[in-house]
């Protein structure tokens, strides 16, 4: 009898009902994830990979992920590029697999971003790209799983597994580490002539994140209010945070029971804004950049028209026409995206704590419709054997 209240015990903490839940745990830890990967246990796997892509004379690499790892793949592509030098390729882990066209070689750095590191196929490509000469090395937070014993080296997250299934701080603290290793390649290569600007405020980024956290947390729900009556909510981003719009498309799809869509700016202007109704709800991601007043001009348009607006940007940005503003920490928009990810997380949060959309942890796991259209896409090929 107390073995089954024990297991009855265990499953209600591992399956929460009511707020907090797990998810809101994970967002609540991102400061200290993020202080965390600061420290020697982690800027020491930074160095280790530094030193053998130094060794190896890597000049290519190619990043790896699925659904949120490949965002974060995208949005850490152009803060590398300008710091190394170095080109760099993203693609979904098994369309990599599938359609295999890159050079790959000795001096290929191949990144496989995975939060759980078991992605089914992961380790197929990992062989292959080895046998092509390349060096693999997994961004992942789970120290045993079978990508982290597969890869050639690692840099864990400090989290470890988590309980819920959205990603939060296992996305926020993948982009800080592969900033860092991006920092500490660049100053190995001699292709950054100052880094202090850019290492000041990784060290400032957990900090400002813990108080904007705080800061907004009453603000969410009130984020909610505005837009929770639209039909559909657009997402829109440009540049580093265009793959950032489409984390957030799909954390507020999962939460909310509306249809999100996320939009690259300018593509949104050439075109699909022609369907924009005052049903719709805008949500605009501005940080500071060459795009920023494009993005303003998108939200004016989009208010003029008649949808609801969110405008996310830094002190300063806002006009008196937006419905809702967040206003940033000031950060540099190369650095921007693990920071301007959060209130976004909060905002789906709080549209999961009113019911509409999936369980805030559990998403859709829970219900018979989902476990068994899934299961066609858990169990290679049972849809050709239940024709």
């Amino acid at each position: 009898m107390n073995e089954n209240l024990n297991k009855t015990v265990k499953e209600e903490r591992r399956h929460r009902t009511e707020h907090p839940y797990w998810v809101w745990e994970s967002i609540q830890s991102i400061p200290e994830m993020l202080s965390l990967c600061l420290q020697e246990e982690v800027t020491r796997q930074i160095d280790s990979v530094v030193d053998q892509c130094m060794k190896r004379k890597v000049d290519k690499v190619i990043l790896l992920g699925r659904g949120s790892s490949y965002f974060g793949a995208v949005a850490e592509k152009f803060f590398f590029e300008k710091m190394t030098g170095i080109p760099v390729s993203c693609h979904v882990t098994n369309e990599f697999e599938s359609y295999p066209f890159e050079r790959v070689d000795s001096r290929t750095a191949v990144f496989f971003l995975s939060h759980s590191g078991k992605s089914e196929g992961d380790l197929r490509v990992v062989e292959f790209v080895k046998n092509l000469g390349a060096y693999t090395i997994g961004i992942t937070d789970i120290a045993e799983s079978s990508l982290a014993l597969a890869v050639e080296d690692l840099i864990l997250g400090p989290g470890g597994p988590k309980m819920e299934l959205p990603a939060t701080r296992t996305f926020a603290t993948a982009i800080f580490r592969m900033m860092q290793f991006t920092l500490a390649l660049g100053r190995a290569l001699g292709t950054i002539e100052d880094d202090r600007e850019y290492v000041d405020v990784l060290n400032k980024l957990p900090g400002q994140t813990r108080d904007f956290i705080a800061m907004f947390e009453t603000k969410a729900a009130g984020i909610v209010e505005t837009l929770k009556d639209c039909k559909t909510l657009l997402v829109m981003g440009y540049g580093p945070n265009y793959p950032i719009a489409k984390e957030a498309a799909m954390a507020l799809n999962q939460s909310s029971g509306i249809p999100i869509q996320s939009y690259e700016l300018e593509n949104y202007i050439h075109g699909p804004i022609q369907a924009l109704t005052r049903e719709m709800g805008v949500i605009a991601i501005a940080p500071p950049g060459g795009l920023q007043e494009r993005m303003l001009g998108l939200t004016m348009a989009a208010k003029t028209i008649g949808a609801k607006t969110v405008l996310i940007a830094p002190e300063g940005t806002a006009s008196p026409d937006e419905d809702a503003f967040i206003e940033m920490p000031e950060v540099p928009e190369l650095l921007s995206p693990v920071l301007y990810m959060v209130p976004l997380w909060q905002i789906g949060y709080s549209f999961g704590l009113l019911g509409n959309g999936g369980h805030p942890d559990r998403l859709s796991m829970d219900k018979p419709e989902f476990k068994e259209g899934l299961s066609y896409l858990m169990k290679k090929d049972k849809w050709v054997t239940k024709k």
